[in-house]
């Protein structure tokens, strides 16, 4: 495998584990160089190729660009791409290529398949992250509680198409910032990553013109294995429920004691997305919502 190394930063803590990763899935792998190297980067990876201009890259015969960069996102260097005539299909995010299971047959796939999660905390908008996708959804950077939850999902076309209205405000107990609790419909709506109402409603409406309503997956996390059973009935084809006890219902993803560690149990779903945990295979839980275990030594 030919690989070409696009830096958006002189952070690449993973991009190493990246080309690990690749190594092992497909053999042997030719880094033929670097491309967008930042300099403070320059002098350290002169051992991973020559430095490659991007207008080159039209007519370099290579099989995968990896984008390196802490917490970088993958669209700007989509856009440039697509406007070089590169093929965006090769282009993926190292910290990608590190969720086990990867291959780019399946990261392709993925990608196509305009996935929307309706998400009930900030798990769905870490997947995207985590997987460098496009948000295909409003419920990005928002906590909603159990039943405010369900009511949403009781009809979520028609919940969507309400009106999102001001609340009230709250403090964040971690980091101590008010921030714009919104109405939406009889649910509310805590944005918690957002300043002010005005741009969490500009971010929702964005947000939710977007969705998929053909490719859809539903999340939600509750102790309450009552909760847990009123979840379940909903109508959805992909719906997952993660839970820190054992039960036999369909849509549960258990995630075992051992897992939390002693954190809030939100805190634990999150680490899942976050490539930071880990416990089923998450690209058949996107595709199909499969509970695939996986063992993994992170």
């Amino acid at each position: 495998m030919k690989v070409v190394i696009w830096f958006q930063s002189p952070h690449f803590q993973v991009l190493s584990f990246a080309l690990g990763v690749l190594n092992r899935r497909y053999g042997s792998i030719s880094v033929l160089g670097l491309t967008n190297v930042p300099p403070a980067a320059n002098m350290k990876n002169k051992s991973l190729g020559v430095v490659i201009d991007k207008n080159d890259l039209k007519t370099l015969d290579y099989d995968i660009i990896i984008v390196s960069g802490q917490d970088t996102s993958l669209k700007p260097v989509l856009d440039e791409s697509f406007a070089l005539n590169l093929d965006v299909d090769k282009i993926v995010l190292d910290r990608t290529v590190c969720i086990p299971g990867f291959s780019m047959e399946r990261y392709r796939k993925l990608r196509r398949s305009k996935l929307s999660i309706l998400s009930q905390n900030c798990w769905g908008g870490l997947i995207y992250h985590s997987f460098g996708l496009q948000f295909l959804s409003p419920t990005i950077n928002i906590y909603v509680a159990d039943r405010d939850f369900l009511r949403l999902l009781d009809d979520p076309k028609s919940a969507l198409d309400s009106e999102l209205r001001f609340y009230s405000s709250k403090v964040d107990d971690t980091s101590q910032r008010d921030y714009p609790i919104m109405a939406l419909g009889r649910s509310k709506l805590h944005m918690i990553h957002y300043d002010d109402a005005e741009s969490a409603r500009r971010k929702w409406e964005d947000r939710r013109l977007r969705i998929n309503w053909y490719n859809l997956l539903v999340m939600m996390y509750t102790e309450n294995a009552l909760v847990l059973k009123q979840f379940d009935r909903l109508p959805f084809s992909k719906k997952i429920c993660f839970v820190p006890f054992e039960t036999d219902v369909d849509c549960a993803f258990h995630i075992p004691p051992e897992l939390v560690r002693g954190r809030s149990f939100f805190e634990a779903v999150n680490d899942l997305a976050s490539n930071k945990i880990f416990c089923y295979d998450l690209w058949d839980m996107l595709f199909y919502g499969l509970r695939t275990p996986i063992n993994v030594n992170p």
